[in-house]
C-alpha cells in the first residue's frame, strides 16, 4: 500500500531539528576528530592525497604505504574521488570529511522522503530519519576517516524513492552513482535488485528496469573485477580478504557452495575451532590459520548480529526481501579473514544501516492502528539509541572510544602531544617538499607531490620527517625505520614531536 503524502510545516520542522542535530552530532564526532588528529593515513590521509593528484591529472600510485608503485584504482576501484576531486581546494585536508557528513545526513534525508511515500503518518518519515541518523553503523563510520562504501550506502535510499516514484531516469542515475563507488558495490546492487523485484512484482514498467539493473550491475562487476583491476597491477585490496578460498571470485564461489560446513561456520562462528578447515582445496594457508588460533576477536560475530537485531534486523525478518538484499553484505563481513571486518566498528556496518532502517518501517507501516505504529516506533528508536551507546562503551569489538565519546572530555582533547605546536610545525614544511610522517600527521600533509606513511616504511628518503618521539625507535622486520637519522637534521621539537629536515649535501 501507498500514500500520497505531503509533508507538512510541522513535519518539515521536525525534520530540521531531526537533521540539524545531526549535522552537529557529525561535526563534532568527524571534524573534531581531524582538527586534534585522530585521523590516519590509512585511509583519508591517501585517498586525499589521491585527489591531489587527481586535480593534477595523475592517478596515484600508492606510495604512501606500498614499496612497489601501484594504481589505486587496482586497489580499490573507487570514482568518487575523481568527481571530488576539485573540492579539496575548498576544503583542505577536510574535503572528504565534510563530503561523507553531508552524504549522510542527504542519506537520511532520502529515508524521510521514502517513508513519506509509504505513510500517511506525518511522524515515521520523521522517526525513520531520527532512526537511521543515530544506527551505530552510522556512528562509527563517521568515526573512522572517510570511505566510499558510506557514500554508496546513502545512494539506496534515494534509488528506492525515485523508483517508488517511477522517475526511472533518476533511479538509474543512482544506480550509476551507486557502482562506481568501489568496485564490490556493484555486486550489492544486483541483491539490492533482485529483492526488489518482489514489491514491483506487479509493476512491469519497474520490474523491466530492476531487471536491467541487475545485468547492468552484475556485468559492471565482472568487467571491473576480473577484466579493469587486474589489468591495472592488481585484484584489488577487497579481494586479497577472499582470496584464502580461491585464485578467482569464481573459485571462491565454488569453494562456498561444495563446503556448506565452512560457509555456515565462517558466517556465524568465532575464529576458535576453525584450524580443521585449513588446507580446503588448497588455499586456506597459514594466514587463515593463524588468524583463526586468535582468542581475543571470540564473541565479535555474535555481537554484530545482536546489535544488528536492536537495530531493526527483527523486523526485517518480516521482509524477507530484504533480508535477500543483505547476504553479500554478510558474506563480505564474515567471510573476509581479517576479524576487524566482523564486528560493529569502523565503516564494515554502514551498509546494513539503510536496508535495516527502511525494511523495519515498512513492517510498522503495515499496522493499522497509529498507537501501535508509533509505540513500535519508539521503541526502535529507544533500541537505536542504547544499541549505539553499548557500541561506544563496553563492545567486545575494538573500538578508538576517543573518536566516538562526544559525551565526554577526552574526546576534545589530544593527550599524546601538543595540538597547536603541531600545527606549528607542518606550518615549517615547504608545500613542495617531499614529506615522511607518522600516520595521524598525513592527512593533514597529503596535498603534496609526495607523502609517505612512516609507520610503514621500510627506510626514509624523503625531505622532511615529521614524527614523535615514538618512531625514533620504530622496526619494520626487525629494521630500524630511521636508520639514516645521521642524514637529518631537526628543525623544531618540543620533546615530544619532531620536525627533521634532510642534510644538504
Amino acid at each position: 500500500m501507498s500514500y500520497k503524502w505531503r509533508s507538512n510545516s510541522r513535519n518539515k520542522k521536525a525534520f530540521a531539528v531531526v537533521l540539524t542535530v545531526a549535522g552537529m552530532l557529525y561535526a563534532l564526532i568527524s571534524l573534531v576528530n581531524h582538527y586534534l588528529f585522530k585521523t590516519y593515513a590509512l585511509d583519508l590521509g591517501l585517498y586525499t592525497h589521491a585527489m591531489y593528484d587527481y586535480t593534477h591529472f595523475r592517478v596515484d600510485d600508492c606510495s604512501m604505504f606500498k614499496a612497489v608503485p601501484q594504481s589505486i584504482l587496482s586497489d580499490h576501484f573507487d570514482l568518487y574521488l575523481i568527481i571530488l576531486s576539485p573540492l579539496v581546494y575548498v576544503f583542505g585536508s577536510y574535503t572528504l570529511l565534510v563530503v561523507q557528513i553531508v552524504a549522510v545526513l542527504l542519506g537520511g534525508w532520502g529515508v524521510y522522503k521514502l517513508i513519506g511515500l509509504y505513510s500517511d503518518d506525518d511522524r515515521l518519515p520523521v522517526m525513520a530519519s531520527g532512526v537511521f541518523f543515530l544506527s551505530f553503523g552510522i556512528i562509527h563510520a563517521i568515526a573512522f576517516d572517510y570511505h566510499s562504501n558510506v557514500l554508496t550506502a546513502m545512494m539506496l535510499p534515494w534509488l528506492m524513492y525515485f523508483l517508488k516514484k517511477g522517475k526511472f531516469g533518476l533511479s538509474t542515475l543512482f544506480v550509476v552513482l551507486f557502482v562506481i563507488g568501489k568496485e564490490n558495490m556493484s555486486l550489492w546492487l544486483f541483491f539490492v535488485a533482485i529483492g526488489l523485484m518482489w514489491d514491483y512484482r506487479k509493476d512491469k514498467r519497474a520490474l523491466w528496469h530492476l531487471v536491467g539493473y541487475a545485468v547492468f550491475s552484475m556485468a559492471y562487476f565482472f568487467i571491473v573485477n576480473v577484466i579493469v583491476m587486474p589489468k591495472l597491477g592488481g585484484s584489488g585490496g577487497g579481494f586479497a580478504r577472499y582470496s584464502y578460498l580461491g585464485d578467482s571470485y569464481i573459485q571462491i564461489a565454488k569453494t562456498l557452495v561444495t563446503h556448506p560446513k565452512l560457509t555456515f561456520k565462517l558466517l556465524f562462528t568465532s575464529t576458535i575451532g576453525m584450524e580443521e578447515f585449513a588446507g580446503v582445496k588448497g588455499y586456506m594457508g597459514d594466514m587463515v590459520s593463524s588468524t583463526f588460533a586468535n582468542a581475543d576477536y571470540a564473541g565479535i560475530k555474535e555481537e554484530f548480529y545482536k546489535c544488528a537485531l536492536a537495530t531493526g534486523l527483527i523486523f526485517t525478518i518480516l521482509k524477507p526481501n530484504y533480508l535477500f538484499m543483505l547476504l553479500p553484505l554478510i558474506g563480505q563481513k564474515m567471510i573476509a579473514c581479517q576479524p576487524n571486518f566482523w564486528g560493529i566498528s569502523f565503516q564494515y556496518s554502514v551498509e546494513f544501516m539503510p536496508v535495516l532502517v527502511v525494511a523495519s518501517f515498512l513492517v510498522i507501516i503495515r499496522l493499522k492502528k497509529p498507537l501501535w505504529r508509533m509505540m513500535l516506533s519508539v521503541s526502535l528508536l529507544i533500541s537505536i539509541v542504547l544499541t549505539t551507546f553499548y557500541t561506544v562503551g563496553v563492545p567486545k569489538s575494538k573500538v578508538f572510544v576517543d573518536q566516538l565519546c562526544v559525551y565526554q572530555g577526552r574526546h576534545y582533547r589530544q593527550k599524546d602531544f601538543d595540538v597547536r605546536y603541531a600545527y606549528e610545525l607542518i606550518r615549517k614544511i615547504p608545500d613542495e617538499a617531499s614529506v615522511c610522517a607518522a600516520p595521524r600527521f598525513v592527512p593533514h600533509l597529503a596535498m603534496r607531490e609526495t607523502i609517505k606513511d612512516f609507520s610503514v616504511m621500510r627506510e626514509v628518503d624523503t625531505d622532511y620527517v615529521l614524527i614523535t618521539d615514538f618512531y625514533f625507535g620504530y622496526e619494520r622486520k626487525g629494521v630500524l625505520v630511521l636508520k639514516n637519522r645521521a642524514e637529518y637534521e631537526t628543525v623544531a621539537t618540543d620533546g615530544t614531536i619532531y620536525l627533521l629536515r634532510r642534510i644538504e649535501p
